[in-house]
């Protein structure tokens, strides 16, 4: 039975454990959900404001929906509440980014006078496994906890900069990765002066051609090895019918942070 063979592709799939209901909780609870993460990013709530959540420090933070990436829509309205409120640092925490977020935000941001970062949210399975040995429930972690313990391993890092060139020629589409840009850090600067082309930066690189916005089909993927410690910066995919797509590209820096964007092509 071992050797039997179906003759069948395999298909992505996406592993769960069984006591994972966080987030299906998180959905019916959008209070809950904001308290948690402001409390995880060590920021403090802000009340009477519609799309700034908290604050930290200086910096107006927003929190991203849970199953949806933020949009240039939702960013809009962050940035047009930090200038009706006087707030000229904000945070936008993300899970996912939608099509060309990063360059236009911060362009749209720079020109209304606020200082404007990305932050990824650390997944799920991230922020359980710091908890291993506390005997704590997910959504029940005093502050102390958080301040003390969490904030150690749990990394919110400012999303890459992730440039992408698309060629459409009939109904062959290439990319391209023209600029990957890491924000700075202690690590980073550690490597700096070895690194001479900064997509020498990512460690992993898959593509899903017809991306749906549920789950990821690595359908490409280019990875380092000692042979060749660096990705293939150029993909190329050939559509079989005429239509509009959606391209999800997934990075993974040499540090093991994800970097996630979405384009859009028409194929005629």
């Amino acid at each position: 039975m071992a050797n039997k063979k179906y003759g069948k592709p395999s298909r992505p799939f996406e592993l769960w454990n069984i006591g994972n209901y966080e987030t299906v909780y998180w959905q019916e609870k959008q209070d809950e959900y904001l308290a948690f993460m402001l409390k995880l990013y060590q920021s403090h709530p802000l009340k009477d404001f519609r799309y700034l959540h908290g604050r930290k420090g200086e910096r107006a933070v927003h929190v991203g929906p849970l199953n949806a990436p933020v949009t240039m829509e939702e960013i809009e309205k962050v940035v047009i509440e930090c200038r009706a409120n006087n707030f000229n640092k904000a945070d936008i925490l993300g899970w996912e980014w939608s099509y060309e977020v990063n360059e236009l935000a911060k362009e749209l941001a720079k020109k209304n006078g606020v200082d404007l970062r990305l932050v990824q949210i650390p997944s799920v399975n991230e922020i359980k496994s710091s908890l291993v040995g506390f005997d704590l429930q997910l959504l029940k972690v005093p502050d102390q906890v958080v301040e003390k313990e969490l904030a150690k391993y749990i990394k919110f890092p400012e999303v890459a900069y992730l440039e992408i060139e698309t060629k459409i020629e009939g109904s062959e589409v290439t990319l391209k990765i023209t600029d990957f840009q890491l924000s700075p850090t202690a690590e980073l600067a550690e490597i700096a002066s070895k690194v001479k082309d900064s997509r020498e930066l990512i460690d992993y690189l898959a593509i899903d051609w017809n991306y749906k916005g549920d789950t990821f089909h690595n359908q490409w993927q280019s990875f380092r090895v000692k042979k060749d410690p660096k990705v293939d910066y150029e993909a190329k995919y050939k559509y079989k019918e005429a239509n509009e797509y959606q391209i999800m590209v997934k990075v993974v820096d040499v540090f093991g942070n994800d970097t996630n964007k979405v384009l859009k092509v028409v194929i005629k």
